[in-house]
């Protein structure tokens, strides 16, 4: 009798836990393309969201319709073929924090447009900005402003952050 509750008990952890990892994906895909900053779809004013990173160059360009693509109701441009792949390589990384909002003004509940050529790439975080003044105030308490602009971007959208 012990060893059948025993595997009872084993089954039906297994069971919640597989449920747990569902729902964290589930949870982790939902998007509110609505709350996010675009211009006819297209995220970061057309900037190439590799562009920022080093493995683009670590300079802010201009994408290229040539190299359009959805992702999950978002377009991106990109300036290379090769750029686009690397999104698809890690999208979650290359997408820009708080729906393409100002991130500082994010730590304070509002959602104010950008000048794309301003950021901050943060580990793996993409954060951009209204003005420069703004970028060095959030780059002086990075991890406390990304705190606060995570919880304030999980009301307003109901989107989990992007780490």
């Amino acid at each position: 009798m012990k060893n059948q509750w025993s595997k009872v008990l084993k089954t039906s952890l297994l069971v919640a836990f597989l449920g747990l990892i569902n729902f964290t994906a589930s949870a982790n895909d939902f998007r509110n393309t609505d709350q996010y900053n675009l211009e006819s779809s297209v995220s970061l004013k057309g900037y190439d969201p590799v562009s920022y990173f080093p493995e683009g160059g670590s300079v802010p360009q201009l994408g290229n319709q040539e190299f359009a693509l959805d992702y999950k109701g978002v377009t991106y441009l990109f300036t290379s073929q090769s750029n686009q792949d690397q999104f698809l390589t890690a999208p979650e990384k290359y997408e820009p924090t708080y729906g393409g909002w100002c991130a500082y003004a994010m730590a304070s509940g509002s959602k104010v447009d950008i000048q794309p050529e301003l950021f901050t790439v943060h580990g793996n975080r993409l954060h951009l900005f209204v003005a420069a003044r703004a970028k060095r105030n959030f780059d002086r308490a990075i991890e406390d402003h990304e705190q606060r602009a995570d919880k304030f971007w999980k009301q307003i959208s109901g989107e989990l952050p992007r780490l």
